[in-house]
């Protein structure tokens, strides 16, 4: 009996990508964990790691159910995996079980890839198991679409691997995420909706940055205004003076600060992005292109 259609999305986090119903919502993530949620209630429950050393099953999942909120309860029972879902390479090593709490229960799989030694726990509460073998169908850790890397909430963006989640914040209308490598980092921003808060400053996005507080007073004027609507501006912000570390720097300590802002129209969107200390401007470029909105795909040859 085949299932109504429904539409996914992908949700690429942390080195793993899935295919996730549309209307799931993000609602928790930190660097290797992610909580996904539908009606403000959780569906579903990610926690990844690259191993080092030997893989242990028993060893790990308890390891990784610490490192949540939301994690398993005590009772958790060894189960086969369900007959609907996919088969696995034999490169992937996978383990499912059943978890019993006081309020939530739901299925579980830890699936460790020799290939690239990533284990992932996975945990789909009951409100979440219909979607199950989809989800389970699409996961990928490392034979992954080269992009986006990054596939959250209705963004997605590529930034080199090497940066790591350091902060997020999700508000009504704003949320921002923080990734940094060093002493670089970059803010992913995003407003909604768009008329609404270009009517409350009007309609001009300089006033805009400058009324949420993302643009200092010793930022230069605007340096470019395109076709594609975007504003950016470019200013430098000396750091705390320290007379021994500046000794070793081949130019004054000061950071460099990038931002570009614009209106993505089709979905109501605002988007910005910030860049300190990237030197590359290649890269901001980069990173500025493939910050979009998610396109959600149908879900028609997925649907059992």
């Amino acid at each position: 009996m085949n299932r109504s259609v429904q539409e996914l999305q992908p949700f690429v986090w942390s080195g793993i990508a899935l295919a996730i119903p549309a209307a799931w919502e993000t609602g928790e993530l930190d660097d290797g964990y992610a909580l996904l949620e539908y009606g403000f209630r959780p569906v579903l429950e990610l926690k990844t790691a690259i191993i080092r050393g030997r893989f242990s099953f028993k060893r790990h999942l308890k390891q990784l159910a610490k490192a949540g909120k939301h994690g398993p309860a005590p009772h958790i029972e060894a189960v086969q995996p369900p007959p609907e879902w996919p088969v696995f390479p034999s490169t992937i090593q996978l383990e499912t079980f059943t978890w019993q709490g006081k309020r939530t229960s739901g299925l579980g799989l830890i699936l460790f890839c020799h290939t690239c030694q990533r284990a992932t726990l996975m945990q789909i509460y009951d409100r979440g198991l219909a979607e199950a073998p989809r989800i389970v169908a699409s996961f990928r850790d490392h034979d992954k679409p080269s992009e986006p890397s990054i596939a959250v909430y209705d963004i997605q963006a590529t930034l080199p691997a090497t940066f790591g989640l350091t902060g997020f914040q999700f508000e009504a209308g704003r949320f921002s995420l923080v990734f940094a490598r060093s002493q670089e980092t970059i803010t992913l921003w995003r407003w909604s909706p768009a008329d609404v808060m270009l009517a409350g400053c009007g309609g001009d996005l300089a006033t805009l940055v400058r009324q949420n507080g993302l643009l200092p007073d010793i930022a230069s004027p605007p340096i470019r205004r395109s076709a594609d609507n975007h504003v950016q501006w470019q200013w430098h912000r000396k750091g705390p003076r320290n007379r021994l570390r500046d000794r070793f720097r081949r130019r004054p300590h000061d950071s460099n600060h990038l931002l570009r802002i614009w209106h993505h129209r089709p979905a109501n969107r605002i988007l910005a992005v910030r860049a300190v200390n990237v030197e590359d401007l290649a890269t901001f470029d980069r990173i500025c292109c493939s910050y979009g909105i998610i396109q959600k795909e149908n879900a028609a040859n997925d649907a059992g």
